[in-house]
């Protein structure tokens, strides 16, 4: 499983900041107006949503980078050991050549003292070159022991010229022998320590166990970010749900307040009406009142009248006296039927 983390570039796509470029246009006239692009504010969501999924990312390349530093450390030292192996096989192969000219060196040598291998003087070189391997360190020399008891002799026996003369040469070929011993012990000890690492490296699962825990970090990042734009999106809708509550009561409210002025105008228009109403009736009964004082007056001359008649005609008061009650029965009769008392 590979993880791939992406940068985003020029701001974050979808669910992260997006900037718009400011651009500024001018005209040749100095001091002329300037446009500018309209520049989109991040929300503190779209900060939310950035700093996860940075902390996701950041996260799961720590883990995948510990994991792969991890791995490449083995990997550099399994590649150190195969150097040094190879370079012990170089060193080996040194000391065979060395050991393969002394070897040459010694056949002329045996050519030149026309030495019979099957001699005494042969022998016993062999014998002594043996020891002298063992002496040097040369690994898997045993003797027998006829060999023992003819080295306890050859020690007191003194060496020909062409004994020594080999046996200087032996000396050499012998250390390199040695030295081929160790080395292929230390080259063998590289490879088992490569095996091993090799082995370790197969059997590690670091950066697999990484991979996937980054992938779940990602995975529990992008679910974290989605519940925030879901929430979000939920307090959105239900801020515009409260917006538009609030305008209808407003709407609501607006209404009852013209309900209310148009009960008002109502309520004045018929307090008016009534007042015309009672001012035309008060107009009317002023101008009947205003007749039946008219009437008193005419009806106060005519008695006047009469009673300077009776003055004058010496008739009798109680001859008259029902004129001036028909006067008044009628008068009064006509004020009761326009509903005013007195």
């Amino acid at each position: 499983m590979s993880l791939t983390i992406k940068v985003p570039q020029g701001g974050i796509n979808g669910a992260g900041i997006a900037t718009d470029s400011v651009g500024i246009k001018q005209s040749g006239e100095k001091g002329k107006s300037v446009f500018a692009g309209t520049l989109m504010v991040p929300s503190q969501t779209d900060l939310m949503v950035e700093e996860k999924r940075q902390s996701a990312q950041k996260q799961a390349m720590k883990l995948v980078s510990d994991a792969w530093g991890k791995d490449q450390k083995l990997l550099k030292r399994i590649d150190d050991k195969w150097k040094q192996w190879e370079d012990k096989l170089a060193q080996i192969k040194k000391s065979e050549g060395i050991i393969s000219d002394v070897e040459e060196v010694k056949t002329r040598l045996k050519e030149q003292y026309a030495i019979d291998p099957e001699s005494q003087e042969q022998q016993d070189l062999d014998l002594l070159e043996k020891y002298q391997d063992w002496r040097n360190g040369v690994c898997g020399l045993q003797f027998s022991e006829e060999e023992r008891n003819r080295l306890k002799e050859l020690q007191n026996k003194p060496l020909t010229e062409y004994q020594i003369e080999s046996l200087k040469l032996n000396d050499d070929s012998g250390k390199e022998k040695a030295n081929i011993d160790l080395l292929q012990w230390e080259a063998d000890i590289l490879r088992g320590v490569i095996s091993d690492d090799k082995l370790r490296q197969a059997v590690s699962q670091d950066m697999l166990k990484a991979q996937d825990t980054a992938d779940e970090i990602m995975d529990a990042a992008g679910k974290e970010i989605m519940n925030l734009l879901i929430q979000e999106t939920k307090d959105k809708v239900d801020q515009e749900t409260e917006e538009e509550k609030e305008k209808a009561e407003e709407v609501q409210e607006e209404k009852e307040e013209q309900q209310e002025q148009t009960d008002k105008i109502k309520d004045n228009k018929k307090e008016q009406e009534e007042i015309i109403e009672g001012d035309l009736k008060a107009d009317q009964m002023e101008q009947k009142f205003s007749l039946t004082q008219k009437n008193f007056s005419n009806m106060k001359s005519t008695q006047n009248t009469i009673h300077r008649m009776i003055k004058d005609n010496n008739l009798v008061d109680e001859d008259l006296k029902g004129i001036e009650i028909d006067f008044l029965f009628k008068g009064m009769e006509q004020l009761k039927s326009n509903g005013r008392n007195f």
